[in-house]
């Protein structure tokens, strides 16, 4: 006779049952391809999809191992270059043969621009050269649609700021003197004389050519300096706002607070009436981002997470360091590193929109540390980045016991996705 065996639980018991069977931690997903490439850390996560280099190029991968696009060729424009593919928001540069084209997720071609060089999208529009006759020299800005913003001859462009008939000879331009648009202009340098002034895309030159040196736009008011070496804001209209009276360049306004550093090398913050609202204490200080910045009032100091009165909200462990890095890993014209003019402290970033963030410690080694000091990933791991909804992309050093692991894992420290190097 058969008989039934039935079970009854408690509520409590079965609470406990589904709290167990919800954290059990599924095997992660193993993907081929390389992590290191040159000695050289290459992946890139934003949150849904990463890059893994591969024998036939970059692929563009999802979170459940579904390949997206492969095959994918880094921007090549000469021996000076170091382009990677770079994903934002996105969309990414890759070459289509001799050329380079924008590209999306799906690898689909985005517009009709072909290019010869291209600088990486650090905001919402970016310079490319396209391409034609090497003689020729054409500049487009486009944005992360592929469509052109505006396209212009670079010595029509040069003439902005110089009559074309002192423009003698040969005149060398690299990508990087052109800076992203913000709020509808962008510094324009005379080849001439050296000064600075600003274009707008009607290819108007509204703000003359009479600064020593010129940054971009941010919330309205660009820093500039003076033929005497001083700095100061103007408005989109060219009128000075702040007067010049700095020594050292002072950072974008952000949160309605601009950095700058006093003749001791002390950073503190003023408001946009050039009133300081942070005295100037700090060794090291980050750009605010949603009312909060990472500073440090000596090398050796623990850093500290204040908000727009200079108030201490977090104090970080001893010998930690955040990363506040505004040249990204992405070569330009002529061997150089463009600095981004909107970058944000990717430390501080994560603190504030993740509630987390990736930490140094002792510069060696990195771990995860939440906005109230508590370290959430030990410091373990040989590198880190790109932390989003709680992912992130990792790399732990091989040791006598066990081989090297990278990939993705999540604020638990438990892996989702493992890079899975191929022995052929």
């Amino acid at each position: 006779m058969n008989s039934i065996i039935s079970f009854w639980f408690a509520p409590a018991q079965l609470a406990l049952l589904f709290m167990i069977g919800f954290h059990a931690h599924a095997q992660p997903i193993k993907v081929g391809g390389y992590g290191i490439e040159t000695g050289e850390f290459v992946p890139q996560f934003d949150g849904k999809y990463f890059t893994m280099q591969r024998k036939d190029g970059i692929a563009i991968i999802d979170l459940t191992g579904k390949m997206l696009t492969s095959g994918l060729k880094p921007p090549s424009t000469g021996i000076f270059r170091n382009l990677r593919i770079q994903l934002y928001k996105g969309v990414f540069f890759a070459s289509n043969g001799n050329a380079i084209v924008l590209k999306n997720i799906a690898g689909q071609t985005l517009g009709t621009g072909i290019y010869s060089d291209v600088s990486p999208f650090v905001t919402g529009n970016t310079a490319v050269r396209a391409q034609g006759q090497p003689s020729t020299w054409i500049v487009a800005y486009v944005d992360t649609t592929g469509k052109e913003i505006v396209r212009f001859d670079v010595m029509k462009y040069l003439a902005l700021a110089d009559p074309a008939s002192k423009l003698k000879g040969t005149t060398l331009v690299t990508l990087n003197q052109f800076q992203p648009f913000s709020d509808g202009l962008t510094p324009i340098k005379s080849q001439v004389t050296g000064k600075y002034g600003y274009i707008n895309r009607a290819m108007q030159l509204p703000i003359p050519v009479t600064f020593k040196s010129a940054c971009t736009f941010s919330e309205g008011l660009a820093a500039v300096q003076n033929t005497d070496g001083l700095w100061g804001f103007i408005d989109t209209k060219g009128k000075l706002i702040i007067p010049c009276h700095y020594t050292y360049s002072p950072g974008r306004f952000a949160s309605g607070l601009a950095k700058v550093q006093n003749r001791e090398g002390k950073y503190g913050y003023i408001n946009k009436n050039d009133q300081v609202v942070i005295t100037p204490r700090f060794a090291y200080a980050t750009t605010f981002y949603k009312g909060y910045a990472l500073a440090k009032e000596g090398y050796t100091t623990q850093p500290i997470l204040i908000d727009s009165n200079g108030a201490v909200v977090t104090t970080f462990l001893k010998n930690t360091y955040y990363i506040d890095d505004s040249k990204p890993g992405t070569g330009i014209s002529g061997g150089d590193q463009l600095e981004d003019p909107f970058y944000i402290s990717e430390t501080l970033r994560e603190l504030v929109d993740e509630g987390k963030g990736i930490f140094l410690l002792d510069m060696l080694k990195y771990g995860l540390v939440d906005n109230k000091g508590n370290v959430v990933l030990d410091f373990k791991y040989k590198y880190m980045s790109d932390l989003h909804g709680g992912k992130l992309l990792g790399y732990i050093d091989k040791t006598s016991t066990a081989p090297y692991q990278i990939g993705i894992l999540d604020d638990k420290g438990d892996w989702l996705v493992l890079f899975v190097e191929s022995e052929f």
